[in-house]
């Protein structure tokens, strides 16, 4: 579910013809929705949104028919009361171990950096980012890629509180990856610039977010961005000649 979708049986990938987009699309919309007990008008607005009368609900049952069978067990998905579950215990979904991964308390003597590197490894892009948009996949897509983001933040403010400023800068720019936007991610890859003392680099970051947040918001950066900036400004006139700048 993150990047390219690839639906596979062990290591053998399953082959998805063009009459099967329905039922495809279902078991998206059934993980998007967060697989269990999704009720059945949720997926019929999303995915038969004009339907009219009891065409939305035979239209469901028809792709559930057919999911079943591509999946190859009838099991795999059940519908009760008129909602409808994946059982976790037939299926592994990338987004769902991912979810798992981020819940999982973080103990104090685990590693930071090591356990974004885990969660890097499952996160191979935005949720179905090469599907065709739609309200419920950039719904799903946004609430995981927004978590993702807090657990890259929160692991380079660890950093910082134990002054591993490369590490945090690293992370920094891994968020700054996923969102050119953010206004304290490029604080945070400035700080960790300035006390490592790269001033020159800082002063770039800050250039990159101010030009970005001009362009595409028409705002400049903020009183603490601007703050952070004025401070770097000052070291560095006073940086040995040839030094940072």
């Amino acid at each position: 579910m993150l990047g390219h979708f690839r639906l596979t049986k062990g290591d053998i990938p399953i082959a998805i013809p063009p009459r099967l987009r329905k039922p495809q699309e279902l078991l998206q919309a059934l993980i998007a929705f967060g697989g269990t007990e999704v009720g059945a008008g949720v997926l019929i607005d999303a995915l038969w949104p004009d339907s009219e009368g009891d065409a939305g609900y035979h239209s469901l049952e028809t792709a559930l028919y057919r999911l079943r069978q591509l999946l190859g067990a009838r099991d795999a998905v059940v519908m009760e009361g008129g909602k409808l579950s994946l059982k976790r215990d037939q299926l592994w979904v990338d987004a769902w171990e991912f979810e798992e991964q981020l819940r999982r308390p973080h103990e104090p003597e685990a590693d930071a950096i090591e356990k974004i590197g885990r969660l890097r490894l499952l996160y191979q892009g935005h949720f179905l980012q090469h599907e065709p948009e739609k309200p419920w996949i950039l719904k799903a897509s946004q609430e995981l890629r927004d978590r993702w983001l807090r657990a890259i933040r929160d692991a380079a403010r660890e950093c910082e509180g134990a002054r591993r400023w490369e590490d945090a800068a690293s992370l920094y720019r891994s968020g700054i990856e996923l969102d050119s936007l953010n206004e304290g991610l490029y604080r945070g890859l400035m700080l960790s610039h300035r006390e490592l003392g790269d001033l020159g680099e800082a002063l770039q970051v800050y250039r990159r977010c101010r030009e970005l947040l001009t362009r595409f918001l028409g705002i400049p950066p903020n009183a603490k961005t601007q703050a952070l900036y004025h401070s770097v400004r000052e070291l560095a006139a006073y940086a040995p000649a040839g030094g940072a700048l």
